[in-house]
C-alpha cells in the first residue's frame, strides 16, 4: 500500500443533560481529536429521533465545534438536506464555513425514514431527485455567489449569496448511500462518496468501483470517504469487554430501523435475532477492531481492495469517561502512525 489518505472520526454526542455546560465533554473530545490529528471530525444528522446520537440542527453542533478547535476539519456524515429549503441549507453551511475558517465539509444523503419527510412536508418519494437538484443549486450559489433557481423543486428569485464560504468555490460535497442513483449522485453530481460502514469489504467493493467507473466517464477524479466500526485495545479481550457488546447493538439497532446494509448478511441476520456470533466471525471484513496489529492489517486490507482516500473511523463503544477516551488516543498513537 503506497497510496497515502487521511484518517478522520466521527464524533460522538457527549452530552449531560441538565449541566450548566452539557455539551462540555463533547468539546473537549473534539479537541482530543484535533490534537492528535485527524483530518476531519464528523456528526450525523436525524429528525424527529431521539434513539440516535445524531443532531436535529447538525450546523448548530458544528459551529460550536468550530470555535473550541484549530487545525481538524468538521463535517456531517450525513447530512438530510432535502429535508430543508436549500437556501437556508447555504447559510448555514456558508456560516459554520466563515466560523471555522474554512474548514467545513457537507456530506449530504437522502435518508430512509418517511417520518423525518412527513414532519417536514416534504415528499418522501422524490427525495432522491431533490437532492440532486439541491446540490447542482447549491454549487451554482456559492460559485456564482449569486441564488436564482428554476427547477421542478425550487423557485428561487436572484439574491447575493450572503455569508459566502471561505473555501472556493465552495465546501467539499461528499455523497452518501450505496444504491445506484446515490454512486450516480455521488460521481456526477458531488465532490466524493461517503459509504456505510454495515457493509462487509466485498459487498462495499460493488458500488466503490462502479463509483471510480462513473467518475472516469464524467472526467472528474474520485474521492472516497470509507467509514468503519473502530476499537483498538492491547489485547483482543479487551477489545471484546469493551467494544463486542457495543457493536451488535449498533447493528441490531439500525437493522431494525430499516438500514440494513446487506440484507442477506448470515452474520447481520444472527446479531439482529440476538443468535450467538463469535467476535472474529463478526469482525471479519466488517470492522476495524483488535490488537492494533489487527487494525493495522485490517486497514491495508480494505485500502488494497477499495482505494479509498479518507477512512472515517467510528469509535461505537462505550462512551463511558474514562473508556472511550484512552481507546481513541491508544488508536490514534499505536495504529494511525503506520499509514503516515
Amino acid at each position: 500500500m503506497t497510496t497515502p489518505f487521511r484518517i478522520s472520526s466521527f464524533i460522538p454526542r457527549l452530552i449531560e443533560p441538565g449541566a450548566k455546560k452539557p455539551y462540555e465533554r463533547m468539546y473537549r473530545a473534539t479537541e482530543m481529536l484535533d490534537r492528535l490529528g485527524f483530518h476531519t471530525g464528523y456528526i450525523g444528522h436525524h429528525s424527529f429521533t431521539s434513539d440516535t446520537p445524531d443532531a436535529s440542527a447538525p450546523m448548530v453542533v458544528l459551529g460550536a465545534l468550530a470555535s473550541r478547535t484549530e487545525n481538524i476539519r468538521l463535517g456531517t456524515g450525513i447530512y438530510l438536506a432535502a429535508l430543508h429549503h436549500p437556501v437556508n441549507v447555504i447559510e448555514q453551511v456558508s456560516q459554520v464555513d466563515q466560523v471555522s475558517g474554512g474548514r467545513v465539509t457537507l456530506g449530504v444523503g437522502v435518508g430512509y425514514r418517511p417520518y423525518e419527510y412527513a414532519g417536514y412536508n416534504v415528499e418522501f418519494d422524490s427525495r432522491g431527485k431533490r437532492l440532486t437538484d439541491m446540490v447542482r443549486y447549491m454549487k451554482h450559489a456559492w460559485s456564482t455567489g449569486r441564488h436564482g433557481w428554476k427547477s421542478d423543486f425550487f423557485d428561487v428569485p436572484d439574491n447575493l449569496v450572503d455569508p459566502p464560504c471561505v473555501q472556493k468555490p465552495h465546501p467539499p460535497i461528499l455523497g452518501g448511500g450505496t444504491s445506484k442513483t446515490g454512486i450516480k449522485r455521488a460521481a456526477n453530481v458531488c465532490d466524493g462518496w461517503f459509504s456505510l460502514p454495515m457493509e462487509t469489504l466485498p459487498v462495499v467493493k460493488s458500488p466503490a468501483d462502479s463509483y471510480r467507473q462513473q467518475c472516469a466517464a464524467a472526467g472528474v477524479t474520485p474521492y472516497i470517504c470509507l467509514m468503519r466500526e473502530t476499537w483498538a485495545g492491547p489485547t483482543q479481550a479487551v477489545v471484546e469487554e469493551q467494544w463486542f457488546g457495543p457493536a451488535r447493538e449498533f447493528h441490531k439497532y439500525y437493522w431494525h430501523a430499516g438500514t440494513r446494509g446487506d440484507a442477506e448478511d448470515p452474520v447481520l441476520q444472527r446479531v439482529a435475532h440476538d443468535e450467538r456470533v463469535d467476535f472474529r466471525e463478526f469482525v471479519h471484513n466488517r470492522a476495524i477492531a483488535g490488537t492494533p496489529d489487527m487494525c493495522i492489517d485490517e486497514i491495508a486490507r480494505w485500502h488494497d481492495a477499495i482505494g479509498f482516500d479518507e477512512l472515517a473511523v467510528y469509535f461505537n463503544g462505550p462512551r463511558v469517561e474514562g473508556v472511550w477516551e484512552p481507546a481513541v488516543e491508544f488508536f490514534a498513537k499505536e495504529v494511525m502512525p503506520a499509514f503516515r
